[in-house]
């Protein structure tokens, strides 16, 4: 009686499981691919500025002596601005040659500033050039301001999608509507520099370079299968 009662469990066990899995392997018929898009111009409210010690010479150990000592100065001053946040980067050397022959050396060491404080940045940049290079500038927005954004489009990208899914259940014999699969991408977006390096060269070193932090374009895209049945 025990033995029959396994066997019974069993059986179920393997009728449940096989329409399981005939469900899951179905044919889709009335599959119909979308997609549907939103994007929007938002606040760069971030400035990122690249700031780089470079110098050459015939001898390396006096090259990193006078690079330590510039970075020091820099970050001494940048200590004192508690919304910039700071990074050094590595410090490079390369070697310098005529022909075959090593002349000296090339050594650069990079600093990167932060803020949302963009006023309080350029005015420290302005400071800075006096012995440091400026190498790039970028405008871009902060986590939070993009996820917030990002969250906004997502419900727009989403309403897009269902108008699309109802045009064409116009046109279809079947008026039932399941989603197959969706998929939300948040990827979409891009920042601009704020000027090529060449004119940041040229700027005068005891200035505040004049900025603007412009727009961010980000776009959501929700794409998925819907099928009529």
């Amino acid at each position: 009686m025990r033995n029959l009662k396994f066997v019974i469990i069993f059986l179920l066990l393997s009728i449940f499981s096989f329409s399981s899995y005939a469900h899951d392997n179905e044919p889709l018929f009335n599959q119909v691919n979308l997609q549907a898009q939103a994007e929007r111009e938002i606040p760069n409210d971030q400035l990122t500025v690249m700031l780089a010690v470079e110098e050459e010479g015939k001898e390396a150990a006096k090259i990193a002596n006078k690079i330590n000592q510039d970075m020091d100065w820099a970050l001494k001053i940048v200590g004192k601005k508690s919304e910039v946040d700071s990074r050094t980067q590595a410090y490079n050397t390369y070697p310098i040659y005529d022909k075959r022959t090593v002349i000296g050396w090339r050594a650069i060491q990079q600093l990167e500033l932060k803020s949302t404080n963009i006023t309080e940045l350029s005015e420290l940049v302005g400071k800075l050039q006096s012995r440091l290079q400026v190498k790039n500038m970028r405008f871009s927005p902060t986590r939070e301001t993009r996820v917030q954004y990002e969250n906004e489009l997502i419900e727009e990208a989403m309403i897009a999608f269902k108008q699309r899914v109802e045009i064409v259940k116009k046109h279809m014999d079947e008026k039932n509507v399941r989603v197959v699969n969706m998929h939300v991408n948040t990827g979409g977006g891009h920042n601009r520099p704020v000027y090529a390096e060449s004119r940041m060269m040229a700027m005068d070193s005891k200035s505040a370079p004049a900025v603007e932090a412009g727009t961010s374009k980000i776009t959501v895209t929700v794409s998925g299968s819907v099928q009529f049945f």
